[in-house]
Order: structure tokens, then C-alpha cells, then sequence
């Protein structure tokens, strides 16, 4: 698994945009706790990391796409019994797996950030 992970460029790129879209969701969190932020700064603050985040799985179907190519490429060259099908195969499932792997967390901090902003939404609202 961890050679899977070193060797498919698709997933470092998977393992970067997770990294940066987990900082962008703490740093907004952190501006949320100082509660010096007006409310269309921190929407489009938070536009990016939706957009990383919902990226994370298409990046993971992207993967599996790729792997099952290889696999079928791997089978026509070179047959059924090749390792390079069962490679392909393998990529295919991991990149999916990082991809849900690497998403779901990035979801749960998008809510918690998107809860602790609604109270300040509404003390916005209402001191307006």
C-alpha cells in the first residue's frame, strides 16, 4: 500500500490538495474564533476548500479509470495472466480508497467550520 501510494504521481497530488484544503478549513476556523471577519470574507474564504474537497473523490475515480485502463490495456498486449492487470486493478482500488479516505474528513471539518460560522451569521443579520 505504501508503494502504491509513492509510486502513482495521482496520488501524491491527491495527498497535497488534502493537505492544503485541511489547512485553508483550520486557518478559517481559527479567523472564525477571533470573530473578526465579515461574512463575504469568509464565504469566499470557504469557496476553495469546497471545491478541494468535493474534488478529492473525482480525483480518486480519475485513479480508478486510469488503473482499469492499464488493466485492460495490460490484458490485451499481454493477456489475462499478467501482472500488470493485477497492478492496474490495485491502482484502481487505492486511488478510490485515498480519494474517500482523504474527502470524508475534509467533509466533517467543512461542517464544523459551517456551524461554528452560523452563529456569527446570525449576530451579523441581526446587527444589521
Amino acid at each position: 500500500m505504501i508503494s502504491q501510494l509513492i509510486e502513482t504521481p495521482l496520488c501524491w497530488v491527491m495527498v497535497v490538495t488534502a493537505w492544503f484544503t485541511y489547512q485553508s478549513i483550520f486557518i478559517s476556523l481559527g479567523k472564525q474564533r477571533r470573530d473578526s471577519m465579515d461574512t463575504q470574507d469568509s464565504a469566499s474564504n470557504e469557496m476553495i476548500p469546497n471545491v478541494l474537497v468535493g474534488a478529492l473523490p473525482l480525483m480518486g475515480l480519475l485513479g480508478t479509470i486510469s488503473g482499469l485502463q492499464l488493466s485492460f490495456t495490460g490484458m490485451m498486449s499481454q493477456g489475462i495472466d499478467s501482472q500488470l492487470v493485477t497492478k492496474g486493478i490495485a491502482d484502481a482500488l487505492f486511488t478510490t480508497q485515498l480519494g474517500l479516505v482523504l474527502a470524508i474528513p475534509g467533509w466533517l471539518l467543512m461542517a464544523l467550520a459551517n456551524r461554528k460560522r452560523s452563529p456569527s451569521l446570525l449576530q451579523n443579520r441581526q446587527g444589521a
